[in-house]
């Protein structure tokens, strides 16, 4: 038997500058009319704190049912208490996000929502060795996620922001309109960002079933069924000012997102014998949900039938594959002295190519989000081909911007979220490397890394809203795409997939 019990607490102090204004041009044409389409004057408060606490038990038994059965089983509980604040500056809700024309602010130290008490998880796991050679195995369970999404955005919203918004006015601001607003908390609100108050954790039912057959002392093959399906995942909206005591964005978090993997993985490993040792991995696998992030701005009606299709991240097909190699070494002599003690390794990855979402970069409710951020998916043009070849862009082809029409108004077009797919990234690296035997307990390795060693290119996804002049295109390498590290998140490109060809040397003292 095995128990445990965690027990979390973290404590975040949101650090605000006092003034803030900015001026939104949004195209070089209104520069150059010396017009703002929008602009900002935001007074900020900076000593909003917020407390999150979770708490988790569990108990778990391993019992060996037969000689040839294993089975392993548990109970996990878990609480994810609403977040608080230790100086009384809990961000405001309100009363119930179902009937927006009703909606009104909820008295200040309303708690975000009352989390449940009756959270369990069970897990169930049988192992069977049918035959010395050959194993089953099969899994379930039920796991739960914070469910906190982008709850953190409300400390820095009304009243502890309050905002001016202004529309179609000269640049600069004149003094009066530039002044900073005064801090209240009596409605209209110009900027809320809330959770639903019926809040509930998200959660993920997972199961899986696999066969394992080994040949001889060093082959072994395992395939694999994966399925999950995630129900009241986190979605966070986005609306402009839904009745009259909001005037401004109101951002919603709730529960109105859901998910399904399948996958089916196979395995081929090689033990280390006669100096080989190998790992070859395919996957074939489907995501699909309804939005792919819980930070994502949305404003289509959540769990929307338009909305569903396959996840941001699906990867139809990857496959990889690992080998390392003792080069033989002559007998004796000199060549042995200059050619022994050699290895090799090389990974191997290849996947299809992520989808891509085509935008009209415009928004669907009458508020600033545009470009990249917009969710107003076009409508496809029939009979005109989605790509066309262009030996001056990247890959030598391009979405063709021709197959796609904007909508009417706020409407959503009838292309299909993520119906199209970006390009796929292929790379192979290389090691070599050589022991020198120093001491009985000393040696010395130098090695020679290779990265993309045929420095193959592979490229990020195209731009993907319309109204950018680059649409269509590829302007990254898939390294640089991923992310550029620090801040920015992601790794550096250089010690990632889908940069160029680089090479580092190495030496290394074993003792």
């Amino acid at each position: 038997m095995k128990f445990g019990f965690d027990y979390r607490r973290i404590d975040s102090k949101t650090g605000l500058y006092a003034y803030d204004s900015q001026a939104v041009f949004l195209s070089l044409s209104n520069v150059k009319a010396n017009t703002m389409p929008l602009a900002y004057v935001i007074s900020r408060n900076d000593d909003v704190e917020l407390a999150f606490t979770n708490v988790s038990i569990f108990a778990q038994d391993t019992w060996k049912a037969t000689r040839t059965m294993t089975v392993t089983y548990g109970l996990r509980w878990e609480y994810d208490a609403a977040p608080s604040s230790p100086n009384g500056t809990l961000p405001f809700t309100v009363n119930q996000v179902n009937e927006f024309a009703t909606m009104t602010v909820a008295p200040k130290g309303t708690p975000l929502w009352h989390p449940q008490k009756d959270d369990f998880a069970p897990r169930l796991g049988i192992a069977w060795q049918a035959r010395p050679n050959l194993v089953f195995r099969a899994g379930g369970g039920i796991f739960y996620d914070l469910g906190y999404s982008n709850v953190s955005d409300g400390a820095g919203a009304w009243p502890y922001l309050q905002q001016n918004l202004f529309t179609n006015l000269p640049f600069p601001l004149s003094a009066a309109n530039a002044a900073p607003p005064p801090f209240s908390t009596t409605p209209p609100v110009s900027y809320l960002a809330v959770v639903d108050p019926n809040h509930v954790l998200p959660r993920t039912y997972e199961w899986n079933a696999s066969v394992e057959r080994s040949f001889g002392k060093a082959d072994l093959i395992t395939l694999t069924y994966v399925g999950a399906g995630a129900r009241k995942l986190m979605r966070q909206d986005n609306y402009n000012a839904p009745n009259p005591n909001f005037t401004g964005e109101f951002d919603l978090m709730r529960n109105g997102a859901s998910a399904n993997y399948d996958a089916l993985q196979a395995q081929y490993r090689h033990r280390f014998t006669r100096g080989l040792q190998t790992l070859l991995s395919y996957t074939w696998s489907h995501s699909i949900d309804n939005v792919s992030s819980d930070a994502y701005y949305a404003n289509v009606p959540p769990g929307a039938s338009s909305d569903r299709g396959s996840s941001t991240y699906d990867i139809r097909h990857t496959f990889s594959g690992a080998i390392s190699y003792d080069i033989p070494a002559p007998a004796a002599g000199i060549w042995k002295a200059i050619f022994g003690s050699w290895s090799t390794d090389s990974i191997i990855y290849a996947r299809t190519a992520p989808p891509l979402n085509i935008v009209t970069g415009q928004s669907t409710h009458g508020t600033y989000l545009s470009g990249s951020t917009s969710v107003q998916r076009p409508n496809l043009v029939s009979g005109v081909p989605l790509w066309i070849s262009d030996p001056n862009v990247a890959a030598g082809k391009r979405i063709n911007k021709a197959a796609f029409s904007v909508p009417t108004g706020t409407a959503q077009g009838n292309l299909g979220r993520n119906t199209l797919n970006g390009f796929g990234a292929t790379e192979v690296d290389l090691t070599l490397r050589r022991q020198f035997k120093l001491r009985e307990r000393l040696s010395l390795q130098a090695r020679a890394d290779l990265f993309n060693i045929f420095n193959h290119p592979n490229f990020g996804p195209p731009v993907n809203y319309l109204t950018s002049p680059l649409f269509g295109q590829a302007t990254q390498m898939l390294g640089a795409s991923l992310g550029a590290g620090g801040q920015t998140g992601g790794l550096n490109p250089l010690y990632q997939i889908g940069g160029p060809r680089s090479a580092q040397l190495a030496l290394k003292l074993q003792f």
